[in-house]
């Protein structure tokens, strides 16, 4: 672990754009209208290149039919497609409400956003343990800091993948529990012998605005009407199987690295260890010859040959070296297997902890999110209001905000316009018609859209 947490630190600038990148596209994944809106009012407001700087220069188009510019009616409608979806009644409440309700998914809601974030992170620091084995084989030959920022990319792209992979498996999971639901439901009704039909959808497609349409079918039929099923309306389970052949094949996998890697570490410690004890004992062995002479001329040559035997001692010179020797290399041997085994069974736990976090990404895709064709609109209609009054109100303020925005974007493209042909000169008919602009308004063009 601090060896992963040393890796993160050496590579701060990566980490903190990898975590800013996760809460974006989380943020992204549950406010995506949101961020739609604000990006088309970014795209008509950027200076010399925005949209709004390109149709002011249009002031030859006009459409004879309903008296704009081409231009204007192009702001308009794109304002208008965010403003349609705001645009709903008391009738739409109820809709949403059953569709929901008979597809028995009443209740659900999508994944939260900090749902999202913890599974990104929980991910992403096991990535990041990915990535400091990897280090070394992601790019063989390279140097070792292309080979780390390669690794970190390796990793971010495995984490988004298993993300995405076990999302999608928690929603299978949840539509094959739709499935035998339909199918316990058929099952009954059969062998109460009220069963008037064949288990398969109605030929009429049923979305939100005809949900009422299937009203006398059976509640089974009328929540099969709204599911993609197979044709023998069974359950399917490929994503889930290969998912878990993903799952298990990278912890596998890692662990089978982690491994090597440690292995390579012990042998590469031993080696730096010999060096060192060779180097050591190397002015020892290159002076042999001028040690005994200068001890002979002083002690004699008995204290000569003495001295090469305690010399020989140290250094694995006779058979009580050797029985040294041997018994520092079965120590180092020890040591060495409980480093391995101790080493193998952190790996182990550490393959187990990323199985149970795919586990858990797999849980939260089954508890949120929906199965229904048109379940997430029918949701996001609703916007979690549980009375049609609170409903209605907040879609009123919603459909204002919008058609303010747009009626401001509308005057500042006019604006321009008149601008442009005040110094390019055209004709005296279109110089009247774009400053004689009162009546092209967004609640205008709204009375002949709504045609």
């Amino acid at each position: 672990m601090e060896d992963i947490i040393a890796f993160i630190m050496l590579h701060q600038i990566e980490t903190i754009l990898l975590v800013f990148g996760i809460i974006l596209l989380a943020f992204f994944i549950t406010h995506w209208q949101e961020v739609k809106f604000w990006w088309l009012n970014f795209s008509y407001n950027f200076p010399i290149i925005g949209k709004m700087s390109r149709l002011a220069k249009d002031i030859e188009g006009f459409d004879e039919n309903h008296k704009w510019f081409y231009s204007e009616e192009r702001l308009c409608r794109d304002y208008y497609n965010f403003y349609e979806k705001m645009d709903k009644d008391s009738e739409s409440f109820d809709e949403a409400k059953a569709y929901l309700h008979s597809v028995g998914e009443l209740g659900r809601k999508p994944t939260p956003t900090f749902i999202w974030i913890m599974i990104f992170v929980l991910v992403i620091v096991e990535a990041f343990g990915f990535a400091y084995v990897l280090a070394g084989f992601t790019i063989p030959g390279a140097s070792e800091a292309t080979q780390q920022k390669g690794a970190v990319g390796v990793a971010a792209m495995l984490a988004v993948l298993l993300v995405w992979l076990t999302h999608m498996t928690g929603q299978e999971l949840h539509k094959n529990t739709l499935i035998k639901k339909i199918r316990r439901w058929y099952k009954n009704d059969n062998a109460g012998g009220s069963n008037w039909r064949d288990l398969k959808p109605d030929e009429q497609l049923i979305s939100i605005d005809n949900t009422f349409d299937d009203d006398k079918s059976p509640n089974y039929i009328r929540m099969l009407n709204r599911l993609d099923v197979n044709d023998k309306v069974k359950t399917s389970y490929t994503k889930t199987i290969l998912t878990l052949i993903f799952i298990f094949a990278v912890a596998i996998g890692a662990t089978y690295i982690r491994h090597q890697v440690l292995t390579q570490e012990i042998a590469s410690s031993h080696e730096t260890a010999i060096n060192i004890f060779n180097d050591d004992a190397s002015p020892f062995a290159g002076n042999d010859a001028a040690g005994d002479d200068d001890i002979g001329a002083l002690f004699g040559d008995s204290a000569a040959e003495s001295a090469e035997d305690d010399l020989a001692s140290l250094f694995g010179g006779d058979k009580k070296a050797s029985a040294s020797g041997s018994k520092k290399t079965a120590g180092v041997s020890i040591e060495d297997q409980t480093n391995q085994k101790g080493g193998d069974a952190t790996f182990i736990i550490l393959a187990l902890m990323f199985v149970f976090i795919q586990i858990l990404g797999i849980f939260f895709g089954m508890h949120w999110d929906f199965a229904g064709r048109e379940s997430r609109e029918a949701y996001e209609c609703l916007r979690g209001f549980a009375t049609k009054k609170a409903f209605l109100s907040y879609y009123e303020k919603a459909k204002t905000h919008i058609a303010r925005v747009a009626q401001q974007q509308l005057q500042k493209l006019q604006h321009k316009m008149n601008i442009i042909n005040d110094n390019s000169g055209t004709d005296a008919e279109t110089t009247a018609i774009l400053r004689n602009n009162k009546d092209r308004t967004f609640k205008q063009y709204l009375t002949f859209e709504d045609k």
